[in-house]
C-alpha cells in the first residue's frame, strides 16, 4: 500500500495533447473531445456524401496555395510532429520564403497546423511579422472559424511569431467561371478577421486548461444528446450516444428541434410522455397520437393522375471549384435524369 507520504512521487496523468480540430470539438462539446481522444473507434465512419465534402475542402484549400507566388509546404505529415516542427523553423529562418503551407507550431500541449502563414514586410522590405490565413471551402465567416483562428493565433504567438493580422479565405459565389484557367483572385475572398479573433483568443487559456482537467478524468463527462450534438458539425459519436435510446425517444419528434429541447429539459424523455396541452405542429401532434394519417385529398389526387405515367428523376452536383463555363461555385448542375414511363398495364 502506498503512504500518503510518498503520494508526491507519484507522477500525475499527462493531459493528451490537442489540437485546433480537438479544441473545436471541445468547444461543441466535452463528452465529444473525450471520446475523440480515448475511444475513437467509437465513431461512426464518413458516409460517401460526408467524406466527399471532406475531398472538396481539401482540393480548395491545395488551390488556395497558389494565390501565394512561391509559398513552400511543409511536407512533414500530421504524425511526424518533430519533422514538421523542425522543417518549419527552417522556413522561417528562410527570408526568401514569402509564404508557408501547414506550418507546425506546439505550444502549451496543443499542435496546430496553419493553412497559410503569409511574410509580412514593411515599406523597406524588412520583416516585421506574419498574417495567419485559414481557408475553407465556406461561403462566408462562422462563429466556429473565429474560434479556430483563435486557437491557432494563441499557440502561434506562444510560439513567439508576431502576427500582424489574421484572416479567413472562403469561396465567392458571386464568381463567374468563364473558361481557361481560374481566376484565384476572384475565385477566393479574404476577410481581416483580427479584432474579432483577438476577442475569442482570450478565452483561449482558460477553455484549454478545462478540457485537459476534463480529459484526465476516468470516465467521459455524462452529457445527454441534444442539438449540440449537430451544431457547427454533426458529432460522430451521435449512434453510439442514442442507441440506448427508447423507440419513441423525445429527439425523434421531427419539426422544431427547438421544441425538442424545451420538453427534453422539462424532463420529457419520450414522445408518449408530452404532456397534453403541448403547442405541436400538425406532423408533430400525428407522430405524437401515434396513428397513421392520410390526407382527404389524396383519393382525388391519385385519380386525376392519367396513363402514361411520367416519373421524372435527375441528380445535381454542387462544386465549389467550377469546372464549365458560364457557371458559379455551388451552383446546382444537373449530371444525369431519368425518366421512367408507366403504361397503364403496369
Amino acid at each position: 500500500m502506498t503512504e500518503l507520504s510518498d503520494l508526491s512521487s507519484v507522477p500525475l496523468p499527462k493531459a493528451p495533447r490537442l489540437s485546433k480540430s480537438k479544441f473545436l470539438s471541445g468547444l461543441q462539446c466535452h463528452k465529444r473531445l473525450y471520446l475523440e481522444v480515448h475511444h475513437p473507434s467509437l465513431a461512426t465512419k464518413p458516409d460517401a456524401a460526408t467524406q466527399a465534402m471532406f475531398d472538396m475542402g481539401t482540393e480548395v484549400g491545395e488551390l488556395a496555395r497558389s494565390r501565394f507566388p512561391g509559398g513552400v509546404l511543409v511536407t512533414a505529415g500530421y504524425r511526424q510532429t518533430e519533422a514538421a516542427l523542425a522543417q518549419t523553423a527552417a522556413l522561417i529562418q528562410d527570408l526568401a520564403v514569402p509564404a508557408i503551407f501547414e506550418a507546425a507550431f506546439l505550444h502549451s500541449g496543443v499542435l496546430i497546423r496553419a493553412d497559410v502563414l503569409e511574410r509580412v514586410l514593411t515599406v523597406e522590405g524588412q520583416p516585421c511579422g506574419w498574417r495567419l490565413i485559414e481557408v475553407k471551402s465556406s461561403t462566408k465567416v462562422k462563429d466556429v472559424h473565429l474560434e479556430d483562428l483563435a486557437v491557432q493565433s494563441e499557440v502561434i504567438l506562444g510560439a513567439g511569431l508576431t502576427l500582424i493580422s489574421v484572416g479567413l479565405m472562403h469561396i465567392n459565389t458571386g464568381y463567374l467561371y468563364r473558361e481557361g484557367v481560374i481566376d484565384l483572385t476572384e475565385l477566393f475572398a479574404i476577410q481581416d478577421l483580427s479584432e474579432a479573433v483577438a476577442q475569442r483568443r482570450v478565452a483561449v487559456p482558460e477553455r484549454l486548461a478545462t478540457m485537459n482537467l476534463m480529459l484526465l478524468q476516468m470516465q467521459a463527462p455524462d452529457i445527454e444528446p441534444d442539438r449540440h450534438c449537430h451544431t457547427p458539425y454533426d458529432c460522430p459519436f451521435w449512434e453510439h450516444c442514442t442507441k440506448d435510446k427508447p423507440t419513441r425517444w423525445i429527439h425523434y419528434l421531427p419539426g422544431s428541434k427547438q421544441v425538442v429541447s424545451q420538453l427534453a429539459q422539462q424532463g420529457v424523455t419520450t414522445i408518449d410522455e408530452i404532456p397534453d396541452g403541448t403547442k405541436l405542429s400538425p406532423v408533430q401532434r400525428h407522430v405524437k397520437e401515434n396513428l397513421e394519417w392520410v390526407s382527404a385529398k389524396l383519393g382525388s389526387v391519385l385519380k386525376a393522375v392519367q396513363y402514361p405515367v411520367h416519373h421524372l428523376d435527375f441528380e445535381t452536383v454542387m462544386l465549389a471549384v467550377p469546372r464549365f463555363p458560364e457557371t458559379r461555385p455551388y451552383q446546382a448542375l444537373p449530371v444525369q435524369w431519368s425518366n421512367h414511363i408507366e403504361q397503364d398495364h403496369g
